[in-house]
């Protein structure tokens, strides 16, 4: 929908109106990153992944 015949302005408003709509589009429901990741590398594995994932954010955090 880029329609070169309007002014710069013009079409940066299009463009702002479009990004708008992007953002409030209702999409499909997802499953959870959790169940994703454990269902792709098992329980145990995924647990441990994300234990090692929020000490090291924590670490970061406190510093």
């Amino acid at each position: 929908m880029h329609d070169l015949s309007l002014s710069q302005g013009e079409r940066g408003y299009v463009l702002l109106l479009e990004h708008c709509a992007a953002l409030t589009r209702v999409s499909p429901a997802r499953t959870p990153a959790f169940e994703r990741l454990e269902e792709a590398l098992g329980g145990d594995l995924t647990r441990l992944l994300l234990v090692a994932l929020a000490r090291r954010r924590a670490a970061r955090v406190s510093i």
